[in-house]
């Protein structure tokens, strides 16, 4: 019997993609990330999240970052 492993690519490099990454790379998922950008910058744009996001992203460690 083969032994399958996980690979997931995730298009877009905004807070959903970086956020959906780090926590299926915590799981063991191996992720390759597809942004258009060629490097990260910023962009001069808000961002608003409810309670339920920031919880994610404490949850993630990622609500200081």
């Amino acid at each position: 019997m083969e032994k399958y492993s996980l690979h997931v690519s995730i298009i877009g490099g905004g807070i959903g993609g970086l956020a959906t990454a780090s926590a299926l790379q915590r799981q063991g998922i191996q992720v390759t990330l597809f942004e258009r950008n060629p490097e990260l910058r910023e962009i001069g744009a808000g961002l608003t999240l409810w309670a339920n996001g920031v919880q994610m992203l404490r949850q993630l460690g990622l609500a200081d970052a």
